[in-house]
């Protein structure tokens, strides 16, 4: 008999109806040592403790263990802490949300400590939602995470910019190459008519801003996007939240780590411009043309006979520009290097002296380059973490005088009290310097300093006609020489940002945790301006002595109070994770400014050294206050039916009548992977994650009081009225009511339906993330336009309701997976469409507001177009323009066509056709060319944005390129345009006017180029965007499509070995950025729709860069 069979019988029968009859109490002692024998091979039962931590040394809190093929399980407290009941030989299986499953098994040890690796693919990463962090697994809600190697290699002045094409439905626009600067961030359309709106920016929790943030101290990035995921954020999310998270310690390690990026910025130049001998041809023969169409023989004289760019009447030595008339007394220059002479088109008989200043345009630029160091300290063990780091950028602009320097510092620190409290802190500061150049915005820059005609003078000549060393000042401070301007115009700034918050972590059960955080966050904006005096015209003419001096300072104090209570526990296959928390949030802005002038010199650039005041001294301070409660309900059976509800109820100082505000939040999914009949079928092999989801929600918008174009604080005075200054009378300012009072205005609210799917396929190679929602602005609050005879031009009201509706697509895959060499691709693409659904009454068709009229040559009737109308897409962007048929060809062509009236022209051309003239199309055939001739081109806002990145690593080397793209906009380059329409007068042309209509030159579709748009063959209204977008001539549009090569980078990782442990890893990178524009447009910037009047284009930069760990 069988050991174990003798003990079964003997347990199962009377004890002294063993087999051995005698001796039964030597039986019995037999039978207990047996028992004990057979406790001890089949495995004691044990209590094993531990600590469960990722990699880096964090905990992992609600990490399961589980006695593997038991029902006996538990799960660690927010310290990653465990305790179970286990025996030697069982098998504790360690589990984690977007980590790796381990297996140990139990010996004789009552300690295990686990270290779990994370889980990188896309599906099973750890995301941070709205006070806390959730599983992609057990999500239900729409949230995408920034993959941060964008962020490891680049220098950033500003971490925005890593955000480009890199998350499905968030638009990012760089309007300018100036360095520290924000890009346009749009997240699904916004909620603007105008299709604008920035999301919340939360680092740590707290309000801020991506300016002056070092992208060093990032850990993640986060953007919360259907109204599931925001609303527990209530009346500040409506237009999505982006939830920025800093660096912090490691328990268990230390480690110093230094990185350096050394970068060379180069100007891009895609704008061509025409030589000097060009432009004097196009010029004198442009204002020809124009005497001949307006039938004034003397126009505009000076622009031939004066001191203008294709005038002859500019001096040898110190003029702006250096053409004139060759004669014996000048014509010594013709022996200096880059002067020479061409017959006067006008006048054949006489020669035109002139300088070809071939680098005329590229005097605005400096030598660019930038400087990054970063350094920081990290470490910990099981009492506190800490993190300290420190940062200098040192970044210079393109332009002169441009340049943006920045000091950081961030320390983060936790401390356990006990085994149950914990408080932590955190810091974050910088010190910042903006440099903006003192030659004027971006427009005067770009379009006026650079797109000076090439006969410009750069300095003054001897009289030996070779150049001195003094600089020509050109024609005046707006459209002269920048060199001789650059330091006229000092420009200071000083910022500073302090972001202070401290917690408490309480946790009186293990499955309670209650949580205390402070924030209090402050900008101090100072900034100084002085106009040294300058010479208008030449360095003989006059002295401009104003010496205007000003200084602004402008703060910025924000403070909020969270409480949190968080309840997670799990009842077998049910889990739990419940939230409830109150905050209070408080914004003051305080802006002061003052100013004098007549300063006596220009070494003594303060305030108190100037004669009078300029202006009057202004001081303004205004607050909001924001109260809310929120929570949060996660539940899930098994990891398969999943269910998340939200809500917060805000309570907003800047509402009259209706201050309080309820927004909820429900999201539904399913994990069918996880069901065992997915299992079953076979379907498991193929598909390795299939999650359908759905979730609905509701957002306020307390920042949509605020009248578009304003500042943020004009917020606070809208429900409630306001009053302004209008001036000074007998001694006395006078103030009068400028903003109707609308006290009983409503709460905007944005809900959002948003379906969604999460699909994996061949054990996690490739991953799909796709969103489709729709989403309803009601009570929208825009201005109505009010009759003139109420004294208000408008007024802020809940104007009808707006929609967006579009789909989101992102995929990663692994196309080779090795030890050695990996190689990973991954796209996002989106569509979104914005609809203005319904509208307040009025007497217009579909309560039309604005718009276009034209003709509709399908229907043959009037039509208003753009605007906005009900049922329709927002007209805002849409571009309406008048169709070039043809170029007349020569004179008896347009003389076929001076029946046709066109009411555009000068008076004396209404019926008269000139030849290199446009041939407009008639849309309605009545014989006249006006307002209903125009026809609808497109938009200025893209039908398609998204981007393509791919990894590769072999051994020690890797490879990341970032691209991204935007198709099916439209772009009016003003740069080019009004060059080809000179209504400046000695702008410079592109090239395109070498291709327009001469008569030598007649078979082409590019008009004649005519002084000062004489014929309106370029744009037929004013030069306002809003003109421009419904009255330009279509051939002038350029489709803005593009792929941009954002990033190229290689990095090499240094074996580690060689350095005997002393430095745990080292890297150098070579990295591009911005290198290439794949573009049909004309300038340099081509991802801005619409009308760019004049673009700072974002450099190309090569930075190499190191990184060591030690």
């Amino acid at each position: 008999m069988k050991l174990s069979n003798y003990v079964e019988k003997c347990t199962r029968s009377n004890l002294w109806e063993c087999p051995w009859k005698k001796g039964r109490l030597t039986h019995f002692f037999l039978f207990t040592l047996l028992s004990l024998f057979s406790a001890t091979m089949y495995g004691q039962e044990v209590r094993v403790t531990g600590n469960v931590t990722g990699t880096d040394g964090v905990p992992l809190p609600g990490a399961t263990v589980l006695v593997k093929n038991t029902s006996n399980g538990t799960q660690t407290d927010f310290d990653g802490n465990y305790v179970i009941e286990a025996s030697s030989g069982d098998i504790l299986v360690f589990s984690y949300i977007g980590f790796t499953t381990q297996e140990i098994t139990v010996a004789n040890q009552t300690n295990i400590d686990v270290i779990l690796a994370e889980n990188t693919a896309m599906l099973d990463e750890v995301v941070v939602t709205g006070y806390g962090s959730q599983s992609r697994s057990t999500l239900t809600s729409s949230v995408a995470k920034l993959d941060t190697q964008v962020l490891e290699s680049a220098t950033r002045s500003n971490p925005a910019t890593a955000l480009q094409g890199t998350i499905a439905g968030l638009r990012v626009t760089n309007t300018t190459g100036q360095p520290g600067s924000t890009p346009e961030i749009v997240l699904r359309g916004g909620t603007n008519f105008s299709g604008s709106d920035s999301p919340l920016i939360l680092v740590d929790g707290v309000p801020s801003s991506f300016y002056a943030l070092n992208s060093d101290d990032i850990e993640s990035m986060e953007v919360l996007k259907d109204a599931a995921a925001t609303a527990i954020y209530g009346a500040r999310s409506a237009n999505g939240v982006i939830l920025i998270t800093t660096k912090s310690g490691k328990s268990g390690k230390s480690s110093i780590n230094y990185k350096y990026r050394y970068s060379i910025n180069k100007e891009r130049n895609d704008q061509k411009y025409i030589g000097a001998a060009d432009h004097i041809n196009y010029n004198r023969q442009s204002v020809a043309w124009y005497r001949e169409a307006t039938g004034d023989p003397g126009a505009f004289s000076a622009f031939l006979d004066g001191n203008h760019s294709a005038a002859t009447g500019n001096n040898a030595t110190n003029d702006p520009f250096t053409t004139q008339l060759l004669t014996s007394d000048n014509q010594y220059l013709l022996n200096q290097p880059g002067w020479q002479s061409i017959p006067d088109i006008l006048n054949p008989g006489q020669q035109i002296l002139f300088y070809d200043n071939k680098d005329v345009g590229d005097r605005i630029y400096q030598t660019s380059e930038s400087k990054d160091h970063y350094i920081s300290f990290d470490g910990g063990n099981e009492k506190g973490t800490y993190y300290l780091g420190l940062g200098l950028l040192d970044n210079d602009g393109l332009t002169l005088g441009t340049g943006f320097k920045r000091y950081s510092g961030k320390f983060s620190g936790s401390y356990k009290i006990s085994d149950r409290v914990k408080i932590n802190s955190n810091i974050l500061y910088s010190h910042s310097n903006l440099s903006l150049g003192g030659l004027g915005n971006e427009d005067t820059v770009f379009r006026r300093f650079q797109g000076q005609a090439a006969t410009s003078r750069t300095y003054d000549s001897n009289p030996d006609g070779t150049w001195s060393d003094q600089y020509a000042p050109g024609q005046n401070q707006g459209f002269g020489n920048p060199l001789y301007y650059q330091d006229k115009f000092v420009r200071k700034n000083l910022e500073q940002r302090l972001t202070a918050s401290v917690g408490l972590d309480w946790n009186p059960l293990d499955e309670l945790k209650l949580s205390l955080n402070g924030s209090h966050f402050t900008i101090n904006d100072h900034n100084e301006s002085f106009n040294k005096a300058y010479r208008v015209g030449s360095n003989t003419g006059p002295l401009r002595t104003g010496r205007e001096a000003s200084v602004s300072l402008n703060r910025t104090l924000r403070n909020q109070l969270t409480g949190t209570l968080n309840y997670i526990e799990s009842f077998g296959n049910h889990n739990v994770n419940a939230l409830v928390g109150a905050e209070y949030y408080k914004d003051n802005i305080f802006l002061s400014g003052a100013g004098t002038r007549n300063s006596p010199t220009d070494l003594i650039q303060t305030l108190n050294a100037g004669a009078e005041a300029n202006g009057i001294p202004s001081t303004f301070e205004s607050e909001q206050v924001i109260v809310s409660t929120f929570g949060r309900l996660l539940y899930d059976y098994d990891n398969k039916y999943l269910v998340g509800f939200t809500f917060r109820n805000d309570g907003a100082s800047r509402l009259g009548n209706n201050k309080f505000g309820f927004f909820p939040g429900a999201s539904l999914g399913w994990n069918v992977h996880n069901e065992d009949f997915f299992q079953n079928s076979g379907l498991g092999k193929t598909i390795s994650v299939l999650k359908p989801r759905l979730s609905y929600g509701v957002n306020g918008n307390v920042s949509s009081l605020t009248p578009p174009g304003q500042r943020d604080y004009t917020g606070n005075y809208v429900v409630f009225g306001s009053y302004s200054g209008q001036g000074v009378y007998n001694g006395q300012t006078g103030y009068a009511n400028s903003g109707l009072p609308t006290l009983d205005l409503a709460w905007e609210r944005s809900t959002t339906l948003n379906a969604g799917l999460d699909l994996s396929l061949f054990n996690s190679r490739l991953n799909l993330i796709m969103d489709v929602y729709s989403r309803d602005i009601k009570d929208k609050i825009a201005n109505l336009t009010l009759p003139y005879y109420t004294g208000f031009s408008s007024i802020r009201t809940n104007n009808g309701t707006y929609r967006n509706k579009g789909i989101e697509l992102q995929i990663n895959g692994d196309v080779i997976r090795k030890d050695d060499f990996t190689w990973n691709l991954g796209a996002t693409i989106t569509s979104n469409k914005n609809y203005v659904v319904e509208l307040p009454e009025n007497d217009n068709d579909l309560n039309r507001q604005g718009g276009t009229l034209i003709w509709n040559p399908e229907t043959g009737q009037e039509e208003w177009v753009g605007g906005l109308q009900e049922g329709q897409r927002y007209g805002g962007d849409l571009v309406v323009a008048f169709e070039q048929e043809s170029i007349y060809a020569n004179q008896a062509e347009a003389d076929a066509d001076n029946g046709i009236t066109d009411e555009y022209v000068p008076g004396a051309s209404r019926n008269q056709r000139w030849a290199g003239d446009v041939k407009w199309v008639d849309q309605n055939g009545d014989g006249v060319i006006n307002n209903l001739d125009r026809k609808v081109i497109g938009r200025t806002t893209p039908d398609f944005i998204g981007g393509f990145n791919t990894s590769l690593t072999y051994k020690n080397f890797s490879l990341f390129v970032q691209t991204d793209f935007a198709t099916g906009h439209l772009v009016w380059n003003h740069i080019r345009n009004k060059g080809y329409a000179q209504t400046q007068g000695n702008l410079e042309q592109p090239i395109e006017v070498l291709d327009s209509w001469t008569p030598d030159n007649t078979d082409t579709d590019w008009p004649r180029f005519v002084f000062v748009n004489g014929t309106k063959n370029v744009w037929r209204g004013s030069e306002s965007v809003g003109s421009l977008q419904t009255e330009g001539n279509e051939k002038f549009w350029e489709k803005g499509d593009y792929l941009a090569l954002r990033e190229v980078t290689l990095t090499y990782n240094v074996p580690t070995e060689y350095f005997n442990d002393v430095i745990k890893r080292l890297s150098i990178n070579v990295t591009g950025t911005n290198l290439h524009y794949f573009k049909s447009m004309s300038g340099d910037t081509p991802e801005v729709g619409g009308v760019q009047y004049g673009e700072f284009p974002v450099p190309k930069t090569i930075t190499i860069g190191l990184n060591v760990t030690f």
